[in-house]
């Protein structure tokens, strides 16, 4: 299973266009192999990220806290 997930975020990362093209279509022909797992996740993972970056969970997620040493230093600095 953990296989058919990294093989999944792979293929999402590639279809995002992080990779160039020689390595997604590489890529792309190595997560195939895996089968309908992987597919299925990488589709979701897909989807998630759509609508994430669609602005449909910006009430339901909380923004994230800024690490310690962030806050630390802006408190110096003000």
């Amino acid at each position: 299973m953990l296989v058919h997930l990294v093989g999944a975020w792979i293929a999402s990362e590639a279809a995002a266009g992080r990779y160039p093209r020689p390595v997604a279509i590489g890529l792309a022909m190595l997560v195939s192999r895996l089968g309908p797992p992987t597919i299925a996740a990488t589709l979701a993972t897909l989807a998630f990220k759509s609508l994430r970056d669609g602005g449909a969970f910006d009430g339901v997620l909380a923004p994230r806290a800024a690490p310690r040493r962030r806050a630390a230093a802006a408190r110096r600095s003000a």
